[in-house]
């Protein structure tokens, strides 16, 4: 079933592709298709399939290959062309989108932009000659976040504020988004009533807005604050939506640790996202040293990939560890994608830059294993 979502999905990216692309793209095996995260296509430049950790270039006959000389290579008109198609031929009426880097597609899809910057003053305004453009095929993955949901959970009607770390591409927004569902549709499952939910989506990743609609489901009680910035987004949520939770995608900088005190002071929960490879990683960056430790976030979610396959690790604030998954499952094409058998997707699988935790560095010093009521020194 996922595989055919997701060749629905190619469907659409090629409704507003170049009929050169179109072509190539219909000629990918099904089968590594379903893998597809991303289509980078650069004027004058091999065209690049990006899959979970790796990519390969994509030849006229859509077959995969290491070599950029047996790629297919695309031309700068077909990137202009491809660039106003996605605009629907009205650039201005995407201009606010085109100054942010990307466009948001109906279905969710997500297409970065680059070209030459246009200042006016200060403020950029937009790009012009348009280089190269990254088109993101969104995974909405409903249920990959159910195994973990119980130990963030804190009785029927609350939650523990939670942070997700992970190095880049390894499903921190993957996750985050179906926690957001769960928290606020409710789980009979887990016994939890569901939540007033504001999503601050700075980079309109979790939602995926589209003319105001989200295009992902992220529950029935949850409000949409797209493309607003996490520091103000967590002051309007406050303000006036009440929220009982609020959820944030990639947290950065001083002064998104400082939102989320204020709004912790306010009795709000938040669920966040970070770039780190473990709380160590993140407590050194500046500003984020008092989210961590006492009075900090409450559980934290540590995702990484080893031999190809994702991890997870779910502690508390003092180490203890609650859960762990060392081949946490997503559909096969996504998490495993060496499932297809193709010996040039295992090799590259292997030079993935998020291949492995990093030894000895655990995620929380003196980490515990406390489930089935036993407390056991981990090294994982």
């Amino acid at each position: 079933m996922e595989k055919v979502r997701h060749l629905h999905a190619l469907d659409r990216i090629s409704s507003y592709l170049p009929d050169r692309l179109k072509r190539v793209v219909s000629r990918m095996d099904p089968g590594k298709a379903a893998g597809l995260e991303e289509l980078r296509i650069n004027a004058e430049m091999p065209l690049v399939g990006v899959f979970s950790g790796f990519d390969c270039f994509i030849a006229a006959d859509g077959s995969f290959t290491c070599r950029h000389d047996q790629a297919f290579r695309v031309g700068r008109e077909e990137v202009e062309e491809l660039f106003y198609r996605l605009c629907e031929h009205s650039v201005y009426a995407y201009q606010d989108d085109i100054a942010r880097g990307f466009l948001t597609l109906k279905g969710g899809y997500r297409a970065g932009i680059c070209g030459k910057a246009v200042y006016q003053g200060q403020t950029l305004k937009g790009f012009k000659d348009i280089s190269s453009i990254c088109i993101h095929i969104p995974r909405e993955l409903k249920g990959c976040a159910e195994p973990i949901f119980p130990f963030i959970r804190a009785g029927r009607h609350d939650i523990c504020n939670t942070l997700v770390i992970s190095p880049p591409r390894c499903g921190k927004t993957t996750l985050l988004r179906d926690l957001c569902r769960i928290i606020s549709t409710g789980s009979e499952a887990a016994d939890f009533a569901g939540l007033r939910t504001v999503i601050v989506d700075e980079r309109s990743e979790i939602a995926a807005c589209y003319r105001g609609v989200p295009q992902n489901d992220c529950g029935p009680r949850t409000d949409v604050l797209d493309g607003c910035r996490k520091a103000e987004g967590i002051e309007m949520a406050l303000r006036g939506l009440s929220p009982a939770v609020i959820v944030v995608d990639e947290l950065g900088t001083g002064q998104d640790a400082e939102s989320i005190k204020m709004a912790w002071n306010a009795g709000a929960r938040i669920v966040a996202t970070a770039h780190a490879y473990d709380i160590n990683d993140l407590r050194e960056r500046l500003g984020f040293g008092i989210l961590i430790g006492e009075g900090g976030f409450e559980r934290y979610i540590v995702l990484g990939i080893r031999n190809g396959s994702r991890w997870v690790k779910v502690s508390d604030a003092y180490g203890n560890r609650l859960y762990s998954d060392q081949a946490f499952r997503m559909p096969d094409g996504v998490f495993r994608v060496h499932s297809h058998g193709a010996e040039m997707f295992r090799e590259a699988e292997s030079q993935a830059a998020c291949t492995s935790e990093v030894q000895g560095h655990p995620a929380v010093p003196g980490e515990r294993d406390v489930r089935n009521g036993e407390t056991v020194e981990q090294g994982f």
